[in-house]
């Protein structure tokens, strides 16, 4: 594996848009299946510290609704929830992205956040490797600011080593 070549590399596009790409070193097919089955996706997609993604709920298909939410042995718990805009598989996973604020008011089946941001994963083959490129389409220029700010490039890079040791033991 190239280290420097499997760093996420963040691309500002405009105010509200930002591209994240990443190598994997493996096939398309497996890099899509772990970011699209849920048993896959538990052994990897980690949360903020100390939290385990304990559900991981989706109904893989144009329209269909996802769940996750992140728990620690606390009872502390967050999550995202939305709708898949589009799945081609290997190739293409586009959805909308809402963050629950307060799990104790969290209603999954109440209106989506006309706010909600838009992303979408397209995954291409290079070689024996694989190209991620996801882009994420916040609602404002602040709220843009405020996630690369944040460090959402760190916590992408933290999750895709944990992913890269998951490839390479099911690879």
């Amino acid at each position: 594996m190239n280290s420097k070549q499997n760093e996420v590399k963040m691309i500002r596009k405009g105010d509200t848009e930002v591209v994240f790409q990443r190598y994997f070193d493996a096939p398309r097919e497996l890099v899509f299946d772990c970011h699209t089955k849920p048993e896959l996706m538990r052994r990897w997609l980690i949360g903020p510290e100390g939290m385990i993604l304990n559900t991981c709920e989706q109904d893989l298909r144009v329209g269909g609704k996802y769940l996750y939410l992140y728990a620690d042995d606390k009872g502390n718990k967050s999550g995202v929830y939305g709708t898949f805009r589009e799945v081609v598989v290997p190739e293409t996973l586009a959805n909308t992205e809402n963050y629950i604020m307060d799990m104790a008011t969290f209603n999954p089946n109440a209106p989506e956040d006309p706010n909600a941001t838009f992303e979408s994963r397209t995954f291409t083959t290079e070689g024996k490797r694989t190209l991620m490129t996801h882009l994420c389409r916040y609602a404002s220029p602040d709220i843009c600011k405020m996630m690369v700010e944040s460090g959402a490039a760190d916590g992408m890079a933290e999750c895709y080593l944990e992913l890269d040791k998951l490839l390479g033991k099911i690879g």
